[in-house]
C-alpha cells in the first residue's frame, strides 16, 4: 500500500479518502492525505472568491500508473497547485463536493478523459488555519484569458478551434455525469504544455467547487458567480441546469474571439444584471470562421431550451474547424481596436466568484417596478431575426454589432 501518509484529523476527509482507495476503478482516482511538510517552495498565485491558490513543489510527488510500469511509484519534486478553501477547517461530507465529483468522473471515464476534466491528487491542510488544501496539477500555460493574451494575434483560428473543441468535449463529459459546473468561466479553463514528456497542449476544465448533481435541488439560498458569465434565468431565480453552463460557454467563445472578458468596460452591478435580463450581450466583432458567431449566439439564447447541448457544440466546432481548412482558406486574425488584449478592466468589473443574492434581489425588484422598458441606447437587434452578416470580408477593421436577446 503506497498511500500511507496517515489521517488528516478530520473524520469526513479520512472517510472519503479511504472510500476512493477502496472503490476506485482506476489507480489515478485514488486520493491521499499528504502532510503539509511534504510541500516546499510555496508561492502565492491568486485569490478567488472562495479560495486561495498557491504553487508548490511536492517532495515525494504523486503516484502515477505510467511510472509504476517501470517500478517507480512516485514522481518526486513534482510541481503542484494547492487550492486552499476558505473557512474549511470544519469541513463536512457535503462540503467535500468538489473532490467527490472528480472521484465520480475518474471512476466512470478513466484516464483518457483527464486531459479535459481537472485531476486531483489529494488533500493537505494549512498548518496555521487548518483549512483544507486540494492538491492539483500545475498548468504552466495558465488559464484561458492569460493564455490567449500572451500572443493573441499569433494564435491562429485553427488553434483556437482546437482549444474550443477540447473545452466543449470536457463540458460534455461533465454533463454526461449529470453534473452542472455552475461557475464556468475563462479562469476555470486551464492549459498545460507537457504530458509524459511530450510537448503538447492540454485543455482542462477545473474548479468544480460549487457544482452539483443535476438530480439535486438547485434552490440554494445564496447565488454565487461572476455576473457576465451567469445566464439570465439564474438572475430570475430559475434552477441551474446544463443550459446555464452553455450560456457561459458562449461567453468563453466571445473571449477567444476578442481576447477580452465579457462586459470588461462597465460596472458589474444591478444595472448590468437588469440589462442582461433585458437581452444585452457583448458586442460582436464580425470576424470569425463561418458558423462561429451563429453558434455563439445560440449559446446566448434567452430561452434555455433553445441553447445547444455540449455534445452538439463539440460536433459543430469540429465542423467549423473542417470548413476553416477547406480549400486551404483559413480565417485570419484581424487587427482592430475592438479586439485584442487590454491593460486593465473597468474598476467596477469584478471577475471573482462572489455572493450575489442581495444584488440580484435588488435588481429584480428594480426591474419589476419599471414603468417602461429600459432603453439601452445602443444598436438594437433582435436575436432570433437571423444571422449577423460579415461585411468585412476579413480585410477591414471588423464590424461591431451589439446584440439584444429577447
Amino acid at each position: 500500500m503506497v498511500y500511507n501518509h496517515g489521517p488528516s484529523g478530520n473524520k469526513f476527509i479520512d472517510d472519503f479518502i479511504n472510500y476512493t482507495q477502496i472503490n476506485v476503478i482506476t489507480k489515478n482516482g485514488k486520493l491521499e492525505f499528504v502532510p503539509f511538510e511534504q510541500f516546499i517552495k510555496i508561492e502565492f498565485i491568486a485569490e478567488g472568491g472562495f479560495s486561495t491558490i498557491y504553487k508548490a513543489t511536492w517532495i515525494d510527488g504523486p503516484v502515477t500508473n505510467y511510472k509504476r510500469k517501470r517500478g517507480d511509484y512516485r514522481v518526486p519534486n513534482y510541481i503542484v497547485v494547492l487550492k486552499k478553501i476558505n473557512d474549511s477547517r470544519n469541513i463536512t461530507s457535503k462540503e467535500l463536493n468538489e473532490i467527490k465529483i472528480f472521484y465520480e468522473s475518474s471512476s466512470k471515464y478513466r484516464c483518457n478523459h483527464y486531459n479535459y476534466v481537472g485531476n486531483y491528487f489529494g488533500i493537505t491542510r494549512d498548518p496555521n488555519s487548518q483549512d483544507i488544501m486540494i492538491i492539483m496539477p500545475y498548468y504552466d500555460s495558465g488559464d484561458l484569458i492569460h493564455y490567449i493574451a500572451k500572443d493573441f494575434y499569433n494564435i491562429s483560428w485553427e488553434t483556437k478551434l482546437e482549444r474550443l473543441g477540447g473545452i466543449a468535449y470536457g463540458l460534455a463529459q461533465i454533463h454526461k455525469l449529470n453534473i452542472i459546473h455552475r461557475d464556468f468561466h475563462s479562469g476555470n479553463i486551464l492549459f498545460n504544455r507537457e504530458n509524459d514528456g511530450q510537448f503538447v497542449n492540454i485543455t482542462t476544465i477545473g474548479d468544480l467547487g460549487i457544482n452539483k448533481s443535476a438530480f439535486e435541488s438547485g434552490n440554494d439560498n445564496e447565488s454565487y458567480g461572476i455576473i457576465p458569465y451567469m445566464a439570465p434565468e439564474i438572475f430570475q431565480r430559475q434552477k441551474y441546469d446544463k443550459s446555464s453552463d452553455i450560456y457561459s460557454f458562449g461567453m468563453i467563445m466571445w473571449e477567444l474571439m476578442t481576447c477580452r472578458r465579457p462586459f470588461w468596460d462597465r460596472n458589474h452591478d444591478t444595472k448590468l444584471i437588469i440589462d442582461i435580463c433585458d437581452g444585452l450581450r457583448p458586442p460582436i466583432v464580425t470576424n470569425a470562421p463561418e458558423g462561429y458567431i451563429e453558434l455563439m449566439k445560440e449559446c446566448w439564447y434567452t430561452d434555455p431550451n433553445k441553447r445547444p447541448t455540449a455534445d452538439d457544440i463539440h460536433k459543430r466546432v469540429g465542423n467549423i474547424r473542417i470548413h476553416n481548412h477547406k480549400n486551404g482558406i483559413q480565417t485570419r486574425i484581424i487587427k482592430s481596436s475592438n479586439i485584442g488584449p487590454i491593460a486593465l478592466n473597468y474598476p467596477g468589473a469584478i471577475y471573482k466568484s462572489r455572493p450575489l443574492s442581495a444584488m440580484i434581489n435588488t435588481a429584480m425588484i428594480l426591474r419589476s417596478l419599471r414603468s417602461q422598458p429600459t432603453n439601452l441606447e445602443k444598436v438594437k437587434r433582435r436575436f432570433e431575426d437571423g444571422l449577423i452578416e460579415n461585411h468585412n470580408d476579413n480585410n477591414d477593421d471588423g464590424m461591431i454589432v451589439f446584440v439584444i436577446c429577447k
